[in-house]
């Protein structure tokens, strides 16, 4: 096992119900691409890039916008001693135009002022600090927001983040219970900004295959069908993804069924991306897509049932209960997958078996006793 998947398994015990989320940041820093992450407070998405960047031991930036905003928070105060000499400075110590990973809440506050320095940063990795443009050392910056994008002029940076996330909170009451004991999430697997930068030099190596690509083209077509656009050069950007994905993977060439991360990559709203979901996987990874399916829909019976707990007890188990034989039945149909599915389908198929079983053991544990809520303890 590499370094990165290391950091994989580390970052998936560490943060329940986000192996997706992971895998698609990973992915991205690897090909050095953006992240938005779209949800309510409190889902983690700050731990999360904040464990990431301690994991490379990177220098890390966070910052919470609101439509009073200066330019001062991201980028630094005006330097007096510059100011003396007649020049415009900024001091940018500490500040994004030195981050190599940063976090930005509420990306999409940002103001007229703050962002077109903002999109030059994100786009050339360059800042113009009172003279020409300096390099900036930024590899992922990981944008957060409770809604989308409102206004054209918000529309070009929207499309920066190459990857986009809705986060939910937890479902699972034994995740949530395990995240409000535990300490806050940090890794154990450490690298280094060197170990990043030969992972990615190897991502890139990666050669991208003629049916990869043929896939591909098949699923702009899809989309384009379905009225779902994007743009030639998100397209494009897309492929150092989906070659990220087959690096994690531990492969030398892509395959289609590593296209399934642009399911992430096409959604413009997140009611979209059930849709996507569909169309990429019939064209990618059909097992992978089933499997996602499943998984979806033992998540909203565990929800149902979950939200039985405060009403009549023997509703409850005897809710719980169907439930359980409902798993069963979806375990076989993921041992059925898993005997046909590809490289990828098989790690998917896994990752939705073990959630379910731990489904299937909480609501196990209250009908067994009888003792409804008392049982999730």
């Amino acid at each position: 096992m590499n370094q990165i998947q290391q950091l994989r398994a580390d970052l998936v015990s560490r943060f329940p119900e986000r192996s997706s989320v992971i895998d698609g940041c990973l992915a991205a820093i690897l090909a050095a691409e953006h992240v938005l992450l779209i949800g309510p407070p409190g889902t983690a998405k700050s731990a999360l890039a904040r464990a990431i960047a301690q994991a490379f031991g990177g220098s890390y930036f966070e910052r919470l916008l609101t439509k009073f905003s200066t330019p001062e928070e991201l980028f630094g105060p005006v330097s007096l001693k510059a100011l003396e000499q007649d020049r415009f400075e900024r001091v940018v110590a500490g500040k994004l135009p030195e981050a190599e990973f940063a976090f930005v809440d509420e990306v999409f506050k940002a103001n007229s002022a703050i962002l077109n320095s903002l999109l030059t940063i994100i786009n050339e990795r360059t800042y113009a600090n009172g003279g020409a443009p300096a390099p900036c050392p930024l590899v992922t910056m990981f944008g957060a927001s409770n809604e989308l994008p409102e206004g054209k002029e918000l529309e070009a940076l929207f499309d920066r983040f190459l990857l986009r996330f809705d986060i939910g909170y937890l479902l699972q009451p034994s995740n949530l219970r395990a995240v409000l004991l535990a300490p806050d999430p940090a890794t154990s697997v450490k690298l280094t900004m060197a170990d990043l930068k030969k992972a990615q030099g190897e991502a890139a190596k990666v050669k991208i295959t003629d049916d990869t690509v043929d896939a591909l083209i098949s699923i702009r077509d899809a989309c384009r069908a379905d009225g779902i656009i994007a743009s030639d050069r998100r397209w494009k950007k897309a492929l150092k993804i989906v070659a990220a994905s087959a690096y994690m993977a531990g492969e030398k060439q892509t395959a289609p069924e590593d296209l399934a991360i642009l399911v992430d990559s096409l959604w413009r709203e997140p009611k979209e991306r059930a849709k996507v979901a569909r169309l990429v996987g019939k064209l990618c990874d059909p097992s992978s897509a089933q499997a996602a399916e499943i998984l979806d829909a033992a998540r909203e019976t565990a929800q149902k049932v979950s939200g039985m707990q405060a009403g009549d007890r023997k509703v409850y188990i005897s809710n719980a209960a169907q439930a359980i034989g409902e798993f069963d039945s979806m375990q076989k149909k993921l041992t059925e997958l898993g005997r046909s599915g590809g490289r990828r389908a098989k790690g998917v198929i896994s990752d939705a078996q073990t959630e379910i079983q731990q489904m299937h053991a909480e609501l196990a544990r209250a009908v067994s006793t009888g003792l409804g809520l008392r049982a999730l303890r």
